[in-house]
């Protein structure tokens, strides 16, 4: 088992390129990120960190930050192709100018305030969203040589099991698996839930590239019985430190290890309504409990 440790502008509340809802300036993360102990971070938001290649790379030399991949988040439901494309266009030639070759990429169809709700979609619209994720993954291939990692998001087009399957079925397409959104969307709310495990094994050859994050159970179930929405569900502590969750970071690590998982795992807690040192500080101790544990 080989897993390169990384974290991401989510884990200080950096969720649009404008550095909301947290606006924890870009500096401020970069130096935190860096001060906790990372040697690698994920973009994030396309449009928080530095568009200009030469001056982003700037930033991460003088904080000793390497990238592992970017993040694109594209509205399918209402997006024909080439306006898909148009949104990864300049991120890929970004990611090319750093040489990294991963982009996660995730549906942002029921993000913002005009959005849709999922129940009153068009069902000939949402059939086309599967054919708008085969090809931004080979647009990006062919175009780029840069491998998509689709993210299946809580309160999105691909988010329960029955859309990831179908998608996984319609072409080669690798995963960025995150943990904690597929246990919110599909899972139960005690301890040692083994939803995140049975789909791993299910899928383990198409995950290359993980998100690390665990979410309260206690929460999860107010969630479920109260129908909240999933900014409200954040902004009440769905997502967790990753030692206090229903899912057993121990068993992962022993699953990992089985199978000698060689990959990035990006730390991401989806951190909302906190402060930027707050965010440091749980960065901090969701590192060293990987430490601890032997994860890493």
């Amino acid at each position: 088992m080989d897993i390169r440790i990384a974290t991401c502008p989510c884990s200080w509340g950096v969720w649009n390129p404008d550095g909301g809802p947290a606006y924890v300036p870009y500096e401020t993360f970069l130096q935190q990120a860096s001060e906790c102990g990372y040697q690698e971070i994920e973009l994030g938001p396309d449009g928080y960190l530095p568009m200009e290649s030469d001056t982003l790379k700037s930033e991460l030399r003088k904080y000793r930050l390497n990238v592992c991949a970017g993040t694109a988040t594209i509205p399918f439901y209402s997006l024909e192709k080439e306006e898909c494309r148009a949104i990864v266009t300049p991120l890929a030639q970004r990611l090319n100018a750093l040489g990294v070759s991963d982009m996660v990429v995730m549906d942002g169809s029921l993000f913002g305030d005009d959005k849709i709700s999922k129940s009153d979609w068009d069902q000939e619209k949402v059939s086309r969203i599967y054919d708008k994720i085969l090809d931004i993954n080979q647009f990006l291939k062919e175009a780029f040589g840069i491998r998509m990692l689709f993210h299946p998001h809580a309160s999105s087009a691909i988010e329960f099991e029955s859309e990831i399957d179908k998608m996984m079925s319609m072409g080669d397409i690798h995963l960025c698996f995150d943990t904690g959104h597929h246990v919110y969307s599909n899972g139960g709310t005690e301890k040692n839930d083994q939803t995140v495990f049975d789909f791993l094994r299910r899928y383990q050859s198409r995950i290359p590239y993980l998100h690390f994050k665990n979410a309260d159970g206690a929460v999860l179930k107010q969630v479920r019985e109260n129908h909240w929405s999933l900014e409200y569900a954040f902004s009440h502590g769905a997502m967790c430190n990753l030692e206090d969750g229903i899912i057993n970071f121990e068993t992962l690590r022993d699953y990992l290890a089985e199978i000698n998982y060689q990959g990035i795992a990006v730390i991401e807690q989806d951190m909302a309504g906190k402060t930027g040192e707050y965010a440091c500080q749980c960065a901090k101790l969701n590192l060293r409990y990987l430490q601890k544990i032997g994860m890493i």
